[in-house]
């Protein structure tokens, strides 16, 4: 495994415990035990999945903040499987916009850089109550990072 140098650079608390570089493992959120850090492709997971679950015009003074997905679930946007793709890609458009305005703005390198995002499987469990994404995250650098998000609705 190879190295880098992360002197001179900014890094983000890690809120998502239990990642792992290799293999399926829970994650929880929290602050870890003693404030946890993350860079790299682990840092835009987090930003999107954080992006992901904020409602456009939620966050003060931050109006273009977020994204309308969440917003499509509760607004009977997403009733079938086959509503998901058209508002999710919707959403990853209103992220991507944030990421890289955000990339610039901070003077981003290459491995914190989102440079696309794929939809690999979704679905509603109905019976369970969850809408569920499966997102692959790739950075300019190269580097990707698979994210599974269970989302609870209300869809019957």
């Amino acid at each position: 495994m190879a190295s880098v140098d992360y002197t001179g650079r900014t890094v983000d608390l890690l809120i998502f415990q239990g990642v792992e570089e290799f293999g399926n493992h829970r994650i929880t959120t929290s602050w870890g035990t003693a404030g946890e850090l993350c860079t790299g492709v682990q840092k835009i997971a987090q930003s999107w999945t954080i992006l992901l679950f904020t409602e456009l015009g939620t966050v003060l003074n931050e109006p273009t903040r977020g994204c309308d997905f969440l917003r499509a679930i509760r607004s009977g946007r997403i009733q079938v499987d086959e509503d998901i793709p058209s508002e999710f890609a919707i959403a990853s458009a209103q992220i991507s916009r944030i990421m890289r305005t955000d990339a610039l703005d901070q003077n981003l390198p290459d491995d914190e850089r989102l440079a696309r995002t794929e939809l690999l499987d979704y679905g509603i469990l109905r019976a369970a109550a969850l809408l569920y994404l499966k997102v692959r995250l790739h950075s300019v650098a190269g580097d990707s990072r698979t994210v599974y998000l269970p989302i609870s609705v209300s869809i019957r």
